[in-house]
């Protein structure tokens, strides 16, 4: 019997799963991907005076910040280290190698920093000299452990119900309640992405008319398709599978491999940047993202503020639990 355990921040898989994944990379995929990652839209709508989030909404702080990411992160971490000890515990020690030592910022990193003016056109001249203008469609595979053991399952699941219960009553569901509130403060994206397209092809005509080796492509990464020649793609080897039939059996994770744009795509970057100053898309799209996340706040206003008390006691439990 093959059986594997993931991390709890998407519900446990019981086919195929993921320990202790190495920190993800940011992923840029704002230019031309467009509505196949993107669910649902806001309504631009003003923030109401009873909503309890006005303040967060018409501040000039990010109005994402009214959902609880890094509680949901603390929240998890607590699952991820209750979980794991109970199966190091009850027979499966090398799981304790994977206990994390602190929370991910998946949630934060997911909702609160995935749609910015600095992955739509750099965030400086060494931003752009890095990264280079293809994208990354393919991040290292993280460790994964398999089980081949019938015994496991019994175990796995009475340390899931131990695990969740000691975060509190409901503490799962609200969990994962709170988990689709983000996705639906995700539809702020498809909008938005609209509203980047034009702004793109200001940078692209400002390179063209500079002599820049470049074409119009509202479908591909940076609204444009570059005329240079761009690095290897970076290429991972192909994810196996478990090999054993017997006992425990881990699989390591991919070793990261940094993409090295060429001296040519590196400059054009460069000047994709400059055009994108020069022009001042970056203030427009800017603008753009905090409306949009304005609209998003408003909307869900009411689920909010009725999940945020339940969040913030879940994660203070969790911090209690690991403090003990």
């Amino acid at each position: 019997m093959n059986r594997s355990v993931s991390t709890p921040s998407r519900r446990p898989d019981r086919a195929q799963g993921s320990v202790s994944p190495a920190p993800g990379r940011r992923r840029r995929y704002l230019a031309g991907l467009g509505s196949a990652l993107l669910i649902g839209t806001a309504t631009l709508a003003g923030c109401s005076a009873d909503a309890g989030l006005t303040v967060v909404a018409d501040s000039s702080a990010d109005p994402f910040e009214a959902y609880l990411a890094e509680e949901m992160d603390q929240a998890f971490f607590a699952q991820d280290v209750l979980r794991f000890q109970c199966y190091a515990d009850n027979g499966y020690s090398e799981y304790a190698q994977f206990i994390p030592t602190e929370p991910r910022t998946q949630y934060r990193s997911e909702l609160l920093d995935q749609l910015t003016v600095t992955d739509a056109f750099f965030g400086s001249v060494q931003d752009a000299t890095d990264r280079g203008l293809r994208y990354e469609a393919q991040p290292p595979a993280p460790a994964k452990v398999f089980v081949h053991d019938a015994a496991f399952d019994a175990v796995a699941a009475a340390c899931d119900t131990k695990a969740w219960a000691a975060l509190g009553k409901d503490a799962e569901n609200t969990l994962i309640d709170y988990n689709r509130l983000a996705s639906k403060l995700s539809g702020i994206f498809e909008p938005t992405m609209d509203d980047l397209q034009p702004l793109q092809a200001k940078v692209v005509q400002c390179l063209a008319d500079a002599g820049e080796p470049v074409t119009a492509a509202p479908d591909q990464l940076f609204g444009m398709a570059p005329g240079v020649e761009l690095g290897a793609p970076v290429e991972y080897p192909e994810r196996s599978g478990p090999k054993q039939s017997a006992g425990v059996e881990i699989i390591p994770a991919d070793t990261e491999i940094s993409y090295e744009p060429t001296p040519a795509e590196a400059a054009l970057a460069v000047k994709y940047y400059n055009c994108s100053v020069e022009t001042g898309v970056r203030e427009e799209f800017a603008a753009s993202i905090l409306a949009a996340k304005k609209a998003a706040v408003a909307e869900h206003a009411a689920e909010l503020e009725k999940l945020n008390p339940h969040i913030t006691q879940i994660a203070a439990a969790a911090k209690d639990l690991l403090d003990s």
